[in-house]
């Protein structure tokens, strides 16, 4: 039967969708019933040499519009893999502290160090009328350790944990290869071996940065709870205050001052024990009085600074 060009397309788009095409609709006699499925790989190939082009076979490379984000960047690289980067995690100085129950002595051992090379010799030179100023000189140097090392060093462990511990539980990887972000699904072995990397190594270490958090904190706001307690009970006949006056309690305190006699002699006292190193007769003298230039500024005294003892 001969079929002209122009019904080729008709014809087998009828025949893809499994239709009969009869014979006075072609112009010949008899039914022919062309199967759905069957048809269609030939019917996509007639319709290429209707349309004048080359016939399309089934291994040909189909064009599409690739979907950002989804696929096409090939393995995930092994440096993004998430038992790698446990692997690397592990390998880092201080981030493998937590993987054993030597977390906490570490911890301790961190805390002395610190306290006695660092914290204490910076808090001595505020509070260094011992032991009168013993209790304000531990407490400012253990807040100063526990907000300022110990904190930020227990909040990177644990960020550091938790970003590879959700890793390992996520069940689309998402990983930059390109220049470009993709997500690739584990298959089922890579999952449970995730999820079981997660369960036996990396929670048992969130569970004590967890507990170290906790315990920083309590002790941080124990510590500050403690300093204004001690600066209760010295009150003002204590050697000096933790708490920085500031605002109206600043005004109040310099109107005070002023008008009372008896409040101004005892504070310029206290002001005096600090300032005197004990067996020295030396009294106060302003600041400017170490600097030969700021002397000549203050003018007086000979031009070497008013209080200055004509220097």
């Amino acid at each position: 039967m001969v079929v002209p060009r122009a019904a080729v397309p008709l014809l087998l788009l009828l025949a893809h969708r499994g239709a009969s095409l009869t014979a006075p609709a072609l112009g010949g006699a008899g039914t022919v019933v062309a199967p759905r499925f069957a048809a269609a790989p030939h019917a996509r190939a007639a319709l290429a040499l209707a349309a004048g082009g080359p016939p399309e076979t089934e291994n040909a490379a189909k064009p599409g519009i690739a979907i950002p984000f989804f696929g096409g960047g090939g393995d995930v690289p092994e440096d993004q893999q998430p038992a790698v980067a446990l692997q690397e995690l592990r390998g880092q100085p201080f981030l493998d502290w937590a993987v054993d129950d030597e977390y906490e002595k570490r911890l301790f051992s961190l805390w002395t160090n610190v306290m006695l090379f660092l914290s204490l010799p910076i808090a001595f030179t505020t509070f260094n009328q011992i032991p009168f100023e013993l209790p304000q000189l531990f407490l400012a140097a253990n807040i100063g350790t526990l907000f300022w090392v110990m904190l930020p060093f227990v909040v990177r462990q644990r960020l550091s944990w938790g970003f590879v511990s959700k890793r390992l539980r996520e069940r689309e990887l998402y990983y930059e290869q390109n220049e470009r972000g993709f997500f690739a699904r584990k298959d089922s072995a890579e999952s449970l071996r995730d999820r079981l990397l997660d369960k036996e190594e990396v929670r048992p270490a969130l569970r004590r940065i967890d507990a170290s958090i906790l315990s920083v904190v309590g002790y941080l706001v124990l510590s500050l709870a403690s300093a204004q307690a001690v600066t209760v009970l010295e009150g003002e006949a204590g050697p000096t205050t933790l708490k920085t006056l500031s605002g109206d309690a600043s005004v109040d305190y310099t109107n005070r001052l002023r008008r009372d006699p008896a409040f101004a002699a005892q504070e310029q006292a206290r002001a005096r024990r600090k300032a005197v190193t004990p067996g020295s007769e030396e009294g106060l003298k302003p600041v400017y009085c170490d600097s030969r230039y700021y002397k000549i500024l203050a003018g007086g005294n000979s031009q070497g600074g008013v209080g200055c003892g004509g220097q």
